[in-house]
């Protein structure tokens, strides 16, 4: 995922389309392909069982950006400028500007909404008294990284 990431970085601005054969390869090789042209917003194509007629995949009508809130993706932003990690909530408080029950909301969640663990775009460790730390995970780096943040 996060070679096509980096591919379609450097080099999607050089055409007018990017599209992705997904039915190569073995099944993982083919589902990681779809995952990563789905996550990318690649247009991704497979064959029919005789292998003649290409079959386009659906393209994602929703963005993470839609699905992650404008505070998480500041979150994810600001663990990313710190490194990719951030050993405590405190440390978070300081480089995001939120504070720490906003913090601990967004990045573990509630019974009402999925936070950054839960959503797998960060992995969180808990340490001594209670305090913890957040890693981005690759689909967190990716989201971050890429255009998939992008916000008009």
């Amino acid at each position: 995922m996060e070679r096509v990431n980096e591919i379609v970085n450097i080099e999607g601005n050089q055409f007018q389309q990017v599209l992705m054969n997904v039915s190569s390869g073995d099944k993982l090789i083919g589902c990681s392909a779809l995952s990563a042209a789905f996550i990318n917003g690649i247009q991704a194509f497979g064959m029919d069982e005789t292998h003649t007629v290409p079959l386009l995949m659906p393209v994602l009508k929703l963005s993470y950006s839609e699905i992650v809130s404008e505070a998480k993706i500041k979150i994810l932003k600001a663990i990313n400028n710190a490194g990719g990690i951030v050993e405590s909530l405190d440390h978070l408080e300081q480089i995001s500007g939120y504070g720490k029950p906003l913090l601990s909301y967004h990045v573990q969640g509630a019974r009402d909404s999925k936070g950054l663990a839960d959503l797998g775009l960060v992995e969180v460790e808990k340490r001594d008294r209670g305090k913890i730390s957040a890693k981005l995970t690759t689909l967190g780096k990716l989201l971050v990284s890429g255009n998939a943040l992008a916000r008009p």
